[in-house]
């Protein structure tokens, strides 16, 4: 019988960060004693001939609170039902939770004129039931700036490294171009490209919209698709943030 194998999307393994296939870290931080959480849910499928693979996240989490006027923390959960099929056949499926991430972002500079506000973000990303846990984490670094092209329209992008628990490193680069149609409404396009040993491994395009319920609940939907291999990825992410103090 054939052996079972896939290569999941090296943007999916990275972050899932939120995060969500919207993966740009935006350069502002909330504000001080402000507590947000994110809850991420989206689905990626990815074909390759007769093999194919399923990620649901159901949800992941981001939480972020502001320490002071220029420190946010950061703990990202992420939820996980993955499954495997081959010729339409079931192989295997599990849920779990493999890794958490805790980090923090900086604010280095305000945005004046020209000069983008920009952020530096760090994470380790810390795996369970390992028996060396230190050695075995990974880490992510990543320089944020956003510019105000205009009264409607803001363009944010991320340049970002990476350290995998096996010492691998990559570089993965994030545009990501929104357009306020109104007050509470806005359109947005996102590319998220991944370069791993001088190759260009991923690169994911995604676009959608985020809509302000109110004051502090806030709603986005997306959907994406992989230039470099058959994965599409959709899913949405609702953020509720309060003050603690």
């Amino acid at each position: 019988m054939r052996t079972f194998s896939f290569n999941l999307l090296i943007i999916t393994s990275l972050f899932f960060l939120k995060t969500n296939a919207q993966t740009i870290i935006y350069s502002n931080i909330v504000n001080k004693d402000i507590f947000q959480v994110e809850l991420a849910s989206f689905q990626t499928i990815q074909k390759n001939e007769l093999e194919k693979s399923t990620s649901w996240s159901l949800p992941s989490a981001l939480f972020r609170y502001g320490f002071n006027e220029r420190v946010e923390l950061q703990m990202v959960t992420p939820f996980n039902s993955e499954s495997s099929y081959y010729n339409n056949e079931l192989i295997s499926s599990n849920f779990h939770i493999k890794k958490i991430q805790l980090g923090t972002v900086v604010n280095i500079l305000e945005r004046n004129k020209i000069i983008p506000e920009t952020s530096f973000t760090y994470r380790s990303i810390i795996p369970f039931n390992e028996n060396d846990i230190i050695k075995r984490m990974a880490h992510l670094f990543s320089i944020n700036m956003s510019n105000k092209l205009s009264e409607k329209i803001i363009l944010n992008y991320n340049f970002r490294y990476f350290i995998g628990s096996d010492k691998s490193k990559s570089t993965q680069y994030v545009s990501n171009l929104g357009y306020n149609l109104t007050n509470k409404f806005q359109l947005f396009i996102e590319n998220n490209g991944v370069i791993a040993e001088k190759e260009l491994t991923s690169n994911l395009v995604v676009g959608g919209l985020s809509y302000i319920l109110s004051n502090n609940l806030f709603i986005n939907m997306h959907y994406g698709k992989c230039l470099k291999r058959d994965t599409l990825m959709v899913g949405g992410i609702l953020t509720w943030r309060f003050k603690t103090a």
